[in-house]
This record gives structure tokens, C-alpha cells and sequence, in this order.
């Protein structure tokens, strides 16, 4: 009986030595992951280029509008973007054709009988976490391409230009698997657990 007493301090020292160790690894394991998640919610921002349309009011008829705008501006995407490989080409490709754009807009208001304004313009903004269905893009600053409509007070319209997610392209894809698997959520076995992860850092931040 003794010598069962006095191996009680060793075996509560032992066991808290253990559950330090293995708090500590937990510790470095999701410090290593949120550092990853932080790493490629960054680059999926940096590599996208979006699509961001403001319509005049919330009047049936000006989101009707908006909508003849978008399908008009996402008729001429493929062509301008044909020959681009990554987020800075697309950019410079809509950069040099803002003018287009403008003029692609501004026909459509008028062919509806209407005389709103158009202002189109490329900008650096900061988006919510948006959920498209089919895929979902994390919250931060991205660059997009705007137009806005009127007094553009009215319900947005969000997409993706680069990659191609909003203009019919099903091989859209991002360069890294790591991307893919945060925006796409299946694109591989892993990606549950990334996921889960990357969406319990974003709710743990506030972030979401």
C-alpha cells in the first residue's frame, strides 16, 4: 500500500506532463492551420477579380435593368478575356476596356428607354464571405470591377471574372489546390477538415 501511495505524485506529474504536451501540440497544430487558412484566404484575394453591379433603386423595374447591364457586360467577357492566365492580366485586359464597358452599358439602359447614368471603374474594396452555391469566396479586399446605375442605391449584383466563374466557364479553376479546396469546399478529400477549420478561425475572428 505504500509504495502505491507514493507512486500517486509521480503518476499526477506525469499525467499533467502529458496533457501539457499534448495542449501544446494542439496549440502548434491549429496555429498552424489558422497561420495557413489566414495565408490562403489572402491569396484567393489577391488572384480573383470580381464583378460588382450597383442598379439605380430596388424598384422591379431598375433590378430588371441591372440584370439586361449584367447579361450585356458578360456577353463581351469572354472576348476580352480570352487570352489572360492570372488575376493582373484580367485586370489589365478590363483596365484597357473600361470604355467598352461603359458603352455596352450605357446602349443596353438606353435600348430599355432608359437615361440613367453609367460610372464604371476598377477599385480595391472590401467584401463580405459570400456564398454563390457553388462556390464561396472569403470576406477581405479584393479588386472588382463596378458599375454602377443611376444613383446605384439599389440590391448589388456579385460575381467572379477571374477565374471565370461568372461567364460560363465549368474549368474555372485557382493555381493552388490549397485555393481550390477553400472556395470550392470538395475540391479534395482534405478539404472538410480545411474548411471547417478556415470557417471556425472565420467566426472565431468575427470575420463571417
Amino acid at each position: 500500500m505504500q509504495r502505491i501511495t507514493s507512486r500517486r505524485p509521480l503518476i499526477r506529474r506525469t499525467a499533467l506532463e502529458l496533457g501539457a504536451a499534448l495542449g501544446l501540440a494542439l496549440t502548434v497544430l491549429l496555429t498552424t492551420f489558422f497561420w495557413r487558412c489566414e495565408q490562403t484566404q489572402a491569396a484567393v484575394c489577391a488572384d480573383t477579380l470580381r464583378l460588382h453591379i450597383l442598379a439605380n433603386s430596388d424598384s422591379i423595374q431598375d433590378q430588371l435593368l441591372k440584370l439586361k447591364v449584367r447579361d450585356a457586360v458578360l456577353e463581351i467577357m469572354p472576348d476580352m478575356l480570352q487570352e489572360v492566365s492570372n488575376r493582373q492580366q484580367a485586370e489589365d485586359a478590363v483596365s484597357g476596356s473600361l470604355w467598352q464597358l461603359h458603352a455596352v452599358a450605357e446602349k443596353t439602359l438606353r435600348a430599355a428607354g432608359s437615361n440613367q447614368t453609367v460610372q464604371v471603374r476598377l477599385e480595391k474594396a472590401h467584401f463580405a464571405a459570400k456564398d454563390y452555391g457553388s462556390f464561396r469566396l472569403p470576406a477581405g479586399e479584393y479588386t472588382a470591377l463596378r458599375i454602377e446605375l443611376g444613383k446605384a442605391a439599389g440590391h448589388n449584383w456579385f460575381c467572379v471574372l477571374y477565374p471565370e466563374l461568372c461567364i460560363g466557364s465549368s474549368e474555372a479553376r485557382y493555381d493552388t489546390p490549397e485555393e481550390n479546396a477553400l472556395v470550392f469546399g470538395r475540391f479534395e478529400v482534405r478539404s472538410a477538415l480545411w474548411d471547417g477549420l478556415c470557417r471556425l478561425k472565420s467566426w472565431a475572428t468575427g470575420k463571417d
